[in-house]
């Protein structure tokens, strides 16, 4: 019977063996080169064979495992943190979760410097309300570390049962912080609008996803029939998307030129996306500003960039993430892979991967001090916002600047504007209110809106420039 088996097993070996090498020959052939595969491949499946026929425990030899991890390793030995080995769970998660509704947090993360990083918080969800930041670096979930995890298993740490709690340790600007999350129902929708002092449209973007374009093409539309003398895109803490639907909407903005190209090795994966006049909604003497930060990412920064290169209008805030690859996703049964094939370019044939796009104007929020970060980790360990707000679940202004200064005579020594802003976001979770922008505490929107004010971009040859 052993000889039996080990015939069968040699068979195997030696069909996957032919397999691989004549699926290497054709596609080194296809790709022109002239190197070949062979000795590496030999030598993966001598080690293959060596594992199955020695090692002690036989019950821990799983050809199944044996060839997943090996293609895990191959993925991970690339080093790009966009290209992974796909698991079964995984596989599963991302179709159970592709209609964006899911319990947890609300982070999209990456891997980026050894570290598990966040790209940007959701809007509107725990991680977003509890101040969580893009660039923050995830350490531990629950207690368990997160040294040497990918993305995909970080993520199932963090998500979970809606109303479960589940604390956070992270690194902010080499200071350590914890923090308390309850997951929730992550189910946000893409795009808000509004009007701000009646006298300029409002357009929060918060990712690209399928519906995107034309949920954007509605709010446009209403904001233009409202003669606004000016428009705010705010694409702050927007992971990306997809990329036909940024293509779709900055189409939206401009009259003519390119938008994004993508450059791959193969030639279908080349190509060059043009705007049409027919497709065009704000005008193209209106004066468009675009908010970003450094969890701007991926489809947020090509809008970006179109606007910026093309000079249809202006950018204000922080330089953004600095993901400007494509993907694709392979099937191998019931797992998979996914892979880097191509990168995005700007209409001034700038590759912005692992380098972002700088605003314009540059806003950011002034630093904390040693002392308010040593403030800031005992608000978090304390609970101390959580604590007063239950107290008054519904302040007022006045009220919220009352409770400020009593956290402040309670030893917290953060700044009031600090403090009453974290007031503000713990209040904004559970309330009703529809007002979608800050005029209060926001001062990259303050700058756009000073700006517009101020008439400090003019129109010049179908172009925005800011004056000098």
């Amino acid at each position: 019977m052993k000889n039996k088996e080990r015939v069968i097993w040699i068979s195997i070996v030696s069909v996957l063996f032919v397999v691989l090498l004549f699926g290497v020959f054709i596609n080194e052939a296809h790709a022109g080169s002239i190197s070949s595969g062979f000795p590496y491949i030999q030598k993966f499946l001598t080690v293959m064979r060596m594992v199955k026929k020695e090692y002690v425990d036989t019950d821990k030899v799983d050809d199944k495992k044996l060839i997943n991890g090996a293609i895990k390793g191959m993925i991970d030995s690339i080093g790009d943190p966009h290209t992974n080995y796909l698991s079964v769970e995984d596989m599963e998660e991302m179709n159970t979760t592709s209609d964006g509704k899911f319990g947890g947090v609300g982070m999209i993360i990456s891997e980026k410097d050894d570290y598990i990083t966040v790209v940007s918080p959701i809007e509107d969800t725990p991680a977003y309300r509890k101040g969580m930041k893009s660039g923050d670096l995830l350490i531990s979930v629950d207690g368990k570390s997160l040294k040497g995890l990918k993305v995909g298993e970080a993520a199932k740490l963090l998500k979970g049962t809606p109303g479960t709690a589940v604390k956070v340790e992270f690194i902010r600007n080499d200071t350590k912080y914890e923090i308390e999350l309850v997951r929730a129902i992550i189910d946000v929708p893409t795009v808000k609008y509004s009007t701000i002092n009646d006298k300029y449209g409002y357009l929060r973007i918060t990712q690209f996803a399928g519906t995107t374009d034309a949920h954007v093409k509605e709010a446009l539309t209403n904001l233009v029939d409202k003669k606004i003398s000016g428009l705010i895109v705010d694409l702050r803490s927007n992971p990306g998307g997809l990329l036909g639907q940024v293509i779709k909407i900055v189409d939206f903005f401009q009259d003519d030129g390119v938008i994004v190209s993508t450059k791959g090795r193969n030639s279908f994966d080349n190509s060059v996306s043009n705007a049409s006049t027919f497709d065009t909604i704000v005008p193209k003497n209106m004066p468009v500003i675009v908010l970003i930060d450094q969890g701007s990412a991926s489809a947020s920064e090509i809008f970006s960039g179109a606007i910026k290169d093309t000079k249809r209008g202006i950018l204000i805030g922080e330089k953004s993430y600095g993901k400007g690859s494509v993907q694709t996703i392979h099937s191998l049964g019931e797992d998979g892979f996914k892979i880097t094939i191509a990168k995005y370019y700007t209409p001034a044939g700038i590759c912005i991967d692992g380098i972002g796009i700088q605003p314009d104007i540059e806003v950011k929020e002034p630093e904390l001090t040693d002392d308010e970060k040593d403030a800031l980790k005992k608000i978090y360990k304390d609970k101390a916002i959580e604590n007063i707000i239950k107290t008054n679940p519904n302040p007022t202004k006045e009220k919220i600047d009352e409770m400020a200064k009593t956290l402040q005579n309670q030893g917290y020594k953060l700044s009031e504007r600090n403090l009453k802003r974290l007031l503000k976001n713990a209040v904004d979770l559970t309330s009703e209110s529809k007002i979608i922008y800050d005029l209060e505490y926001d001062i990259q929107l303050q700058k756009a809106i000073d700006v517009l004010d101020k008439n400090l971009i003019e129109y010049k040859n179908a172009q925005f420039l800011l004056k000098k």
